[in-house]
């Protein structure tokens, strides 16, 4: 059974004059919104049937968006991307995440309607490891620390050629705490802040390109499955940049897994939690560009062709990014206004991309006597709350739980 929390009307500013009618319902925690409206906010085509477990597509003037009920993958225009929760039906309704909506969907089919560009000014290139934190030693003769490292090299010249200032974090083998790593970037207004690493998994046939963004405010990672499982309401300053966040990281991948040449297998665009990612007061990506523990791609990695490769596609879709902050702001299709409130139950009414309307949730374990601090970006000039958490070293890129103090 779904829920109406509430909903407001949305009017097209292109050729349609009629207004269209989002109802936000509620099932469980999380927010959805019915996928004939999103089809009809977005100008997509419903397909006639919907089956469980069968991609479906919808298509639209300017792509085609394949979808499968029950699951988080979807592909636009040829690459692979992962939501935070599942399509589902509920009462003959299918429904698609509202966070979604907002974090994914709108950035990716309008990235330039609602927030403001923000030119680049330069490029922090993160070597992942380094030191006595190695990485995954799976490649024979390479370790990842060495092999991120030659490939932040490179993409420091690729960028020099294009007169786009850079700065590495590391520059020989050294460990960096991830907070000094995410600061280079927070410290020079107008940089990114890039993060380069090579994947491992315990299966040897596990391959492919995967590039992270910061999970959002109220959304799970990628790895949990699409469960909430109680860090998601945190706010970090990584938040304040979840737009931009996600327009660099699927420049880059589809940089890569869309190449004419050696293209990696897509593995898609997902979100984590990261320390590096989380810290950074900048728009940032992390990069995993191929598995050492596959034999196949150890043996490219090995290869400085191929190194050289890596570290073009990053380069490209840097690039790319880069004009997409320079081009002239598109005019916005829409314009938004709120219904009035039909009873003293209704709750108060807010655009739809205004993720604040998302009410947080109560953490699984009870957080007592957090230490908070207040700061401000450039982006978002409001106080924002930081929450101060004390993490060990992290020896892989894999996603990192804050440590709630007083447990």
């Amino acid at each position: 059974m779904i829920r109406i929390i509430f909903c407001f009307f949305l009017g097209w500013a292109g050729s349609l004059q009629a207004q269209q009618v989002w109802e936000i319902v509620r099932v469980g925690r999380v927010d959805y919104v019915s996928l004939d409206s999103f089809a009809k906010f977005y100008g997509f085509k419903m397909p006639e049937e919907i089956e469980p477990n069968r991609p479906f597509v919808m298509s639209s003037a300017f792509g085609n968006l394949t979808m499968t009920l029950d699951s988080r993958e979807m592909k636009w225009k040829g690459s692979r991307y992962w939501l935070s929760h599942s399509l589902r039906r509920e009462s003959d309704v299918v429904l698609v995440p509202r966070v979604d909506l907002v974090k994914t969907f709108d950035p990716l089919l309008r990235p330039n309607a609602e927030i403001a560009k923000r030119p680049v000014q330069g490029v922090v290139i993160d070597p992942g490891h380094g030191g006595g934190d190695e990485g995954t030693r799976a490649a024979r003769g390479l370790s990842e620390k060495t092999a991120n490292l030659d490939v932040g090299k490179r993409l420091a010249r690729l960028l020099d050629d294009a007169n786009v200032p850079w700065i590495l974090t590391r520059t020989k083998d050294r460990y960096l705490d991830h907070g000094d790593r995410s600061k280079l970037a927070t410290d020079r207004p107008g940089f990114i802040f890039v993060s380069i690493h090579f994947n491992e998994d315990s299966s040897r046939s596990s391959e492919g390109w995967e590039t992270y963004s910061l999970s959002p405010q109220y959304a799970p990672s990628t790895s949990s499955g699409g469960s909430l499982v109680g860090d998601e309401d945190q706010i970090w300053p990584g938040n304040s940049y979840d737009h931009h966040n996600f327009l660099l990281t699927q420049a880059i991948h589809r940089s890569a897994v869309l190449s004419t040449t050696n293209a990696p297998f897509d593995r898609g665009v997902k979100r984590a939690r990261f320390k590096v990612l989380r810290l950074a007061g900048s728009p940032s990506v992390l990069v995993e560009g191929g598995f050492m523990s596959n034999p196949r791609e150890a043996s490219l990695m090995r290869t400085e062709g191929y190194r050289q490769q890596v570290a073009e596609w990053i380069f490209k879709g840097v690039m790319a990014y880069r004009k997409s902050q320079e081009m002239t702001p598109s005019p916005s299709r829409l314009s938004i206004e709120t219904k009035e409130k039909t009873s003293s139950s209704t709750p108060q009414l807010r655009p739809v991309m205004n993720l604040e309307s998302v009410p947080p949730f109560k953490p699984k374990v009870a957080v007592s006597n957090p230490v908070v601090s207040t700061g401000t970006n450039a982006q978002n000039p409001t106080p924002v709350p930081q929450t101060n958490a004390v993490d060990g070293e992290v020896r892989r890129a894999v996603p990192v739980t804050p440590v709630k103090k007083g447990n």
